[in-house]
């Protein structure tokens, strides 16, 4: 064998989790003007404060701020610590191993993260629970390592495997001394070789049933050398064993910190709803297209185990539909292709979600109340005099989620009678994201993040911040394996009366009522109040706390919007009146990725410029 080039495959493109950060989950760091990429190792702590381990060479100078990109957000998420290692000599980490004149390369360093509650001690994309840490020294140490199977996640690559093939490998020599790393880790014949980006990640040593594996945390990679074996290259990973790293650092591996089954946090939510409204549709043509294309919107009732939705999200470009309006449209295009974001967080897809619907004017009346009391008032007209007449001049600021679903029912109409039917699945696939939107009770509430107008609230501190994420995104993640099973079955039940659907304007007054039905089933003060009374922010604690106050609510609620979802397919697949072109033919994802990238596709627009687009 000699050394080569990396082999540098094209990185996965795995949805990172809007919730919790964990080991696997990138980080950046900026040094000179170049933006360093890594991986988080795991969670330690010295009993008082908890750190994300990773490499010294992203952490940078202590003090330095560390951030972390979670589905396409970058946010601080701590500072380097002080505690780094850089090297050692090999004999005082190993004092009674012979090397006098070998160095022990190490590269570990700490982020002193800034809230705990956002990380959790459960590695993204690795099933199961990690075990105690491999303890190695002089007296365990043993070539019975050798060969044996070992697991990572790392943020550029996803899911890796290898094997060990060196202790106290020789990298490098320079002027008369030897530079060692702990371990060399071999890919598995045919799996993903690491690269450049996954340092930092914690390889875990596999021990047990070849089913469901123990998993030791053995080493954290640091970096890596590349092998030419005949024609073939292969990366192999240099790592640092985690006990020594520990050892040194005079810290602890956290274990049990937001534990919860799902090791692929933040990807079900909008994916059971488009699911359960497959299974909703009445026999027929359109049932039969749709259910043919499940795997094109969200995945199969019996695919929404968390290691085959993350077999499909770590596979290529492709978006599941449901969830492109949140994955793509809300990015920048220089970060996703077809994002619509001018800047991070601000561009005209962003008010589309939701409508502040239930806020009161000073005769008590709420344009849910005006909208409601007559068909009429569905209207783009009515929508903004309300808004003006309540002193809102910011059309960014202004909901209008219900005429998004007008918009998008139309788009389903126009494409049918046109025949075809991949702009029909991409328009009827995003508009289950909305529709999964309209049946969350903060969606379509003034006190969408708590109560903003209490009295001696700031513009940084109310009373019930951070309920919207708590709720929505770190509840449903933490109890997805117990809130999956009861969708399907609480759309069966369904009871409310969805109102006559024909066009565009009926769609969209659907969805107001759907949203008033939300709110009545879950009032959002209710949820808002219990999550104050719990102490409010995101710990285990108040998680499960919300998930045992409205678990069986919240299957309740996404039924619902299974079930509405359903009938707007139905009424836009009704008033085509025409068949589909090529029968339950499975559309190509490079066809519906070509669609969706499109900005005119359902072009995302602000309420004063949304009329010339409703039919």
């Amino acid at each position: 064998m000699q050394e080569t080039e990396p082999s540098t495959n094209a990185p996965t493109d795995t949805r990172w989790p809007s919730t919790y950060i964990g080991g696997g989950c990138p980080l950046l760091a900026q040094a000179q003007g170049v933006e360093r990429t890594a991986s988080v190792g795991c969670l330690v702590t010295d009993g008082h404060t908890t750190y994300a381990l990773t490499n010294r060479h992203v952490c940078g100078e202590p003090g330095s701020p560390v951030k972390a990109r979670l589905r396409g957000a970058v946010a601080e998420i701590g500072i380097a610590s002080e505690r780094q290692l850089t090297r050692e000599p090999f004999t005082s980490v190993f004092p009674e191993f012979p090397g006098s004149r070998s160095y022990l390369t190490l590269d570990i360093g700490l982020v002193e993260v800034h809230d705990v509650n956002d990380w959790s001690s459960q590695p993204f994309g690795i099933e199961g629970t990690p075990e105690e840490i491999a303890d190695l020294n002089e007296l365990s140490l043993s070539l019975r390592l050798v060969d044996q199977p070992v697991t990572a996640f790392g943020s550029a690559s996803g899911l890796l495997d290898g094997t060990i093939k060196a202790l106290f490998y020789r990298h490098k020599s320079l002027a008369g001394y030897d530079y060692v790393s702990q371990f060399l880790i071999a890919p598995t014949s045919g799996s993903t070789q690491t690269q450049a980006g996954d340092s930092g990640t914690v390889w875990y040593l596999k021990s047990g049933d070849k089913e469901k594996p123990k998993l030791h945390p053995l080493a954290v990679e640091w970096g890596g050398q590349t092998l030419l074996e005949g024609d073939k290259r292969l990366n192999y990973a240099l790592a640092t064993g985690l006990s020594t790293a520990c050892q040194l650092l005079d810290v602890d591996l956290v274990r049990d910190h937001n534990q919860g089954a799902n090791p692929y946090w933040g990807q079900t939510g909008h994916y059971s709803i488009a699911t359960a409204a497959i299974e909703s549709v009445a026999n027929g043509p359109l049932r039969e297209f749709m259910k043919a294309n499940i795997e094109r919107i969200s995945f199969r009732p019996d695919e929404l185990t968390p290691q085959q939705i993350h077999a499909k999200l770590a596979n290529g470009e492709f978006v599941e539909l449901a969830d492109v309006p949140d994955l793509v449209w809300k990015k920048t295009p220089a970060r996703v292709p077809g994002g619509r974001d001018y800047a991070q967080n601000a561009g005209p897809e962003h008010p589309t979600h939701y409508a502040d619907i239930d806020e009161p004017n000073a005769n008590g009346k709420t344009l849910r109340d005006v909208t409601l009391s007559s068909i009429d008032n569905m209207s783009v007209s009515v929508w903004l005099k309300w808004y003006a007449d309540e002193g809102q001049a910011d059309s960014r600021s202004e909901g209008l989620l219900p005429f998004r679903v007008w918009q998008i029912f139309d788009e389903m109409v126009r494409q049918l009678k046109a025949r075809d039917d991949t702009r029909f699945l991409c328009a009827a696939g995003v508009l289950a994201h909305y529709v999964g939107d309209a049946c969350q009770p903060l969606h379509g509430s003034y006190h969408a993040d708590g109560y903003r107008d209490a009295p001696g609230a700031t513009s940084k501190t109310w009373p019930g911040k951070g309920v919207h994420s708590t709720y929505e995104d770190k509840m449903v993640d933490r109890h997805s394996t117990e809130l999956l099973p009861k969708i399907a079955p609480q759309a069966k039940r369904f009871e409310g009366t969805i109102p006559a659907i024909s066009n565009g304007r009926d769609a969209a007054f659907a969805t107001v009522t759907l949203m008033a039905q939300a709110a009545d089933m879950l009032p959002p003060s209710k949820l808002i109040d219990e999550y104050i009374r719990l102490g409010g922010g995101s710990s285990a604690k108040v998680v499960d706390g919300l998930w045992n106050a409205f678990g069986d609510d919240t299957a309740r609620l996404m039924g619902a919007g299974a079930r509405y979802l359903a009938a707007i397919w139905e009424a836009a697949f009704e008033k085509a009146d025409t068949s589909l072109p090529s029968g339950a033919r499975v559309i190509p994802e490079a066809e519906l990725a070509k669609v969706y990238q499109n900005k005119e596709f359902v072009p995302s627009v602000t309420l004063d410029k949304i009329a010339p687009l409703l039919e």
